[in-house]
């Protein structure tokens, strides 16, 4: 990737509280590569859309949000080779996380996505979720290595992720309409392709949340509502197994770590992404 420009995207709303930091560290990074910061910012009740016009070298004013088309919309203006897609509440971990997410990609291994590390001040739960979706091994997803892979073979986060744009429009890119997981949409269009991507576990970021039970719900019911939507396309009969690994992973390392509190709300924390998710799953 040594002297190709990178288009970094990032959607926006009421953010300007993690802007300027972001950008620094965005600047920050070494690599033998130019970059171009892409704003798509929806409308906020803070500054967000000044600041961004100070900060970024492009900004894109969102009139209706969709975390796949919003995307989309920002790769027409993008200029780079490399797309790399981020969140405004990332913070890369050190000044290599560009480097290590954009270095593996070629005619073959055509995606990438960082290790995700829980900011410190979040929860142990949060820490914990972390280590389990995001463990220090890399993981290449491809039909090959579906069966190896299990449900983890279209686990695919655009918190951190980079994609060839050549590639992204010829897989159609981010151009459909969904209620959350367009990450992991665009992952299982490009196994269909026969082509691959990568958990880079090299390229790291901090990243987590501080959610009410409220927001829990509404984020597993819109995960529930993604997998009816596309049940048709894609194999998600792995998911709850999946949820089963993490619950034993959280209940055993809540233990060690003698963290009583918040094994007692777990099974709050828990029950309630069970319960907005089996709700998604029938809407």
């Amino acid at each position: 990737m040594e002297n190709k420009k990178i288009s970094i995207i990032v959607p926006i709303y009421n953010g300007e509280k993690y802007l300027k930091k972001l950008v620094e560290k965005l600047k920050e990074q070494k690599g033998n590569f130019s970059i171009e910061l892409i704003a798509l910012v929806s409308y906020s009740k803070d500054k967000s859309l000044e600041v961004s016009k100070e900060l970024f070298d492009k900004v894109l004013e969102v009139k209706k949000f969709n975390h796949a088309k919003t995307r989309h919309e920002g790769v027409l203006i993008a200029e780079g080779d490399v797309l790399v897609f981020i969140t405004q509440d990332i913070l890369p971990y050190d000044n290599n996380w560009l480097k290590e997410l954009v270095s593996p990609l070629n005619k073959n291994i055509i995606a990438s996505f960082s290790k995700q590390i829980a900011y410190e001040e979040h929860s142990e739960i949060e820490k914990i979720i972390r280590r389990f979706n995001y463990p220090d091994e890399n993981r290449i997803c491809n039909k090959e290595n579906k069966k190896a892979n299990g449900r983890k073979n279209i686990f695919y986060s655009d918190a951190s992720s980079a994609i060839l744009k050549e590639e992204f429009f010829k897989l159609g890119g981010y151009d459909f309409l969904v209620p959350t997981n367009e990450d992991v949409y665009l992952a299982s269009k490009i196994i269909k392709k026969g082509k691959s991507f990568i958990y880079r576990a090299e390229s790291k970021i901090w990243h987590s949340h501080y959610l009410s039970l409220k927001e829990t719900y509404k984020r597993y019911k819109d995960i529930g509502k993604f997998e009816k939507l596309f049940e048709k396309e894609i194999d998600f009969l792995k998911t709850e197994n999946e949820g089963k690994k993490l619950l034993i992973y959280l209940i055993k390392e809540l233990i060690k770590k003698g963290k009583i509190k918040e094994l007692l709300y777990l099974p709050f924390d828990i029950g309630i992404r069970w319960i907005g998710y089996k709700i998604g799953r029938k809407l």
